[in-house]
């Protein structure tokens, strides 16, 4: 059955990698013995239960298996590396794609961290198979099982009518019968004469596939006029739902990817009409190999069947699963779809369990479960039916406080941290497409760093390799730990680029910095004995970076800090005089250094000819309007937006905006549909994932509107959100950029968070220009490009304004003025 698919109305909050849950299954009602069948059927859903918090279902667990001893840093060999990276492939696939993940608030993270040690340590197939039965048992779900990964189908059992003496008809339909013509025509003839009182003895080994085959028993059934011969009118089959990862995220600034919440997407339902104008008594019996054909579910539903149990119900459910090898030899066979019922609840559930389960093999325990049916079926009592559970919300799963909080975690977590960023990357980055390294390759690298991490700097250094194959600038790694990699203290000075050669800037006035002769237009030759380029190199893997541009300006942010020791440096300075100083790198001049880059002069500046200049890097919510009324009388204004933004752009827009409303962008989100086990450069071609697009409208209010020419300062250090507000003043304004390409790091980012409290800011949607055209790592271009120069740094001038103002004073100008 092949239906479009169709989004439900409940969301869910989840892990970045489905770690967290928010619903749970109650107010399930036991189901009825085999000895005291229920006089009254029971109704189908069991009163709603208050929200409360509760603890997980498989917290217990945890708790009464905990880790095994801390291992000592090691990096794992090859064999080791791989079986790591097939660990990653089925924590990636049921934390994104197992439906009870999202519902039952399962410790995923936590289950992992434990799961790490055992993997690692598991040197022949027996333990292996032992490590991940343990890891995904923590599920509770039968579904999902470690299994050979080779399987041969049983031998086919042939279709079955037996017809005792009281008029009741045993049909037998195992699940490797073959329901070839003679099943069929046999079938056929119990439809034509259909019994007062039927059993379906649907037990017998499993089968490979059990979705294909209860697609095959439907069909059989129908083909037969089996099925609409058991029953009267219409009746509608449960559906598989499935989880639909990285719908429109929240609109909420705060929220962490944690909380970022997904879908489900579900087809629509398939009804059966029947033929009958009266039904059977009829009961299935199944056990652990059986799976029930919609149709029957759908009879089930309509309370025209009752479902009894022989042992368990573990392939009961046609729902979609998905194989992923752990070795050789074995394979987990994940779920990732449930049954959702038409009227809201959810799963198979037995409403009598008799018997033994399908691994017995005495046959007179399985006729026994079968005459137990039989006993049943033959009564006056109404047939037993139990309620299905129905969802509720709990609180959420959570990876235990003391992994997380801890700078330098333990080794299961520190690769968590590896696995759930890298999960990030391939699932929900919204420019995973324009990666330049291979990230399944890069993953497998930072993995045995991971493990040989020994102090927290090794963690994040291993973590912030990883990250710099985002290749988005707004997806640095934070934290305390990478803060002390990076250096908790700071050289007294900043520097810039030009001509490739670097240039201090702004420098902390103190007795130090003025004995020592530096100023800014000082140009640095060496770094503790490291060349400009060879410093550049060496540091290239710091920091994530959309394009050239911006790596270089990422690195020169960087440049000054270090550890607190004193820094040995050649400088040229302003007599072209080379010399080596000795330099301390302190603390307090980390925080002696504006934050802003041009930290001197006033906010507006009042230029010739009628022009004016401001720095929009230093406007405030405090500031801007009476920044702007100064500004009012003026006949050209130049904004200077190379740096950060710190203002609500909205407010800026009521001055600047000349439209007062426009479709400034598209945002595009990308969602994963189905699970996907291709790398990610081949997932495009293998399992490409669903892309919407719907526009970004601006509107403010332009009563209040600066009636001059516009002119915006933009370069590397354009990034973010200034990005995206020169972005949205080109569409709704008349403004010409002045200067060189923008930082192309343009899309919203939701922080990820990772144990030892780092982060890493994960783009889940992409903002392009309205005509569709890529901003991501591309930036946006000036329409007069014009670059900083030695000359410049080294004399202070800043070419990139004076060639504006020179621009702005040109276009003022009469026509007939120009002319001349």
């Amino acid at each position: 059955m092949v239906a479009a698919a169709i989004s439900i109305s409940i969301s869910i909050a989840i892990a970045l990698t489905g770690c967290t849950g928010l619903l749970n299954f109650t107010g399930r009602r036991a189901p009825a013995p085999i000895a005291q069948p229920a006089a009254a059927r029971a109704p189908r859903r069991a009163a709603p239960t208050p929200t409360t918090p509760s603890t997980p279902l498989v917290a217990e667990s945890i708790a009464a298996d905990p880790p095994e001893t801390e291992p000592t840093p090691a990096a794992s060999d090859s064999a080791g590396v791989a079986r790591l990276v097939r660990l990653a492939q089925l924590w990636h696939t049921v934390a994104l794609h197992h439906p009870w993940i999202a519902t039952r608030g399962v410790p995923w993270d936590s289950a992992l961290i434990i799961a790490v040690t055992r993997v690692r340590a598991a040197k022949d197939p027996d333990a292996l198979q032992i490590a991940y039965t343990k890891l995904v048992g923590l599920l509770h779900d039968p579904v999902t099982r470690v299994e050979p990964l080779t399987f041969a189908d049983p031998t086919p059992i042939p279709v079955s009518v037996e017809r005792t003496p009281d008029s009741t008809t045993v049909i037998r339909i195992a699940p490797s019968a073959a329901l070839d013509a003679l099943d069929s025509a046999m079938i056929a003839q119990v439809a034509a004469h259909m019994p007062a009182r039927l059993l379906l003895d649907l037990r017998g080994a499993a089968v490979r596939d059990p979705v294909a085959q209860a697609a095959r028993l439907d069909a059989f059934l129908q083909r037969t006029e089996f099925a609409q011969q058991a029953m009267v009118g219409t009746i509608t089959a449960p559906v598989e739902r499935t989880r639909r990862i990285g719908v429109w995220p929240t609109t909420d600034d705060d929220a962490d990817m944690r909380t970022l919440h997904d879908g489900w997407q579900q087809p629509s339902a398939r009804s059966y009409r029947g033929l009958a104008a009266s039904t059977p008594r009829m009961i299935a019996l199944a056990d652990s190999g059986t799976v029930l054909p919609p149709v029957l579910l759908a009879l089930h539903d309509a309370s025209r069947l009752s479902l009894f149990a022989d042992g368990g119900l573990r392939d009961a459910s046609p729902v979609t699963r998905v194989r992923v090898p752990i070795s050789d030899r074995l394979m987990v066979t994940v779920r990732v779809g449930e049954l959702v019922h038409d009227d809201g609840s959810f799963d198979v559930v037995a409403d009598s369990t008799i018997g033994r389960g399908s691994e017995a093999t005495d046959r007179q325990a399985l006729a026994l479960a079968k005459q137990s049916a039989l006993t049943v079926l033959r009564g006056t009592s109404r047939l037993p039916f139990a309620t299905r559970p129905e969802i509720a919300l709990v609180a959420p799963a959570r990876t235990p406080v003391f992994y997380d909080t801890t700078s330098y975690p333990f080794m299961g977590a520190r690769v968590l941290g590896g696995f759930r960023l890298w999960s990030a990357m391939r699932a929900r980055h919204a420019h995973r497409d324009l990666y330049d390294d291979d990230l399944d390759a890069v993953f497998e690298r930072v993995i045995p760093k991971l493990e040989a991490a020994q102090s927290a700097e090794d963690y994040a250094k291993a973590i912030a390799d990883l990250a710099t194959s985002t290749d988005d600038a707004e997806a640095a790694l934070q934290g305390a730990s990478m803060d002390n990699v990076i250096g908790a203290a700071s050289l007294p000075f900043r520097v810039r680029s030009a001509e490739g050669r670097l240039w201090i800037t702004d420098v902390v006035r103190d007795s130090m910095t003025t004995a020592l002769n530096l100023v800014p237009g000082t140009e640095i030759l060496t770094l503790d004995g490291y060349p400009i380029v060879a410093w550049l190199s060496d540091h290239r893997r710091i920091m994530p970076a959309a394009n050239d541009w911006t790596r270089l300006q990422s690195q020169l942010s960087q440049f000054s800090r270090g550890r607190a020791v004193d820094a040995v440096v050649r400088v040229r300075d302003l007599n072209n005089r080379e010399r080596t100083i000795s330099i301390p790198r302190k603390a307090a001049y980390r925080y002696a250094l504006p934050s802003v880059e041009r930290p001197g002069g006033a906010i507006l500046r009042m230029l010739d000819d009628g022009l004016a200049y401001v720095d929009v890097e230093r406007i405030t919510n405090a500031n801007v309007d009476s920044v702007f009324a100064a500004a009012a009388t003026v006949r050209g204004l130049v904004l200077d937006l190379r740096g950060r933004l710190h203002v609500d752009d909205t407010r800026l827009l009521r001055h600047l905006a000349t439209r007062p409303h426009a479709s400034v962008a598209r945002l595009v989100q990308r969602t994963l549909t189905t699970p996907c086990l291709a790398t990610l450069r081949e997932a495009a071609i293998e399992c490409p994932d669903v892309r919407e697009s719907r526009a970004w409208l601006r509107e403010v209010d332009t009563l209040k509107v600066v009636g001059a020419r516009l002119v915006a300062l933009i370069d590397e250090r354009t990034q973010g959100a200034m990005e995206r507000f020169a972005l949205t003043l080109e569409q709704m304004s008349s403004v010409s950029m002045i200067g060189s390409a923008s930082a192309g790091a343009i899309s919203w980012t939701t922080p990820l968070s990772l144990p030892g409290g780092l982060s890493v800011g994960i783009a889940t949607q992409e903002l392009r220009r309205t005509d569709g055209g890529q901003v991501q790592r591309v930036g946006l271009n000036p329409i007069v490009e014009v670059h900083p120069t030695a000359r410049g740094l080294r004399a202070r001038d800043d070419e990139v304004l004076a060639r504006a103002q020179q621009w702005l004073t040109q276009q003022l100008e009469s026509s007939t003025r120009r002319r001349r």
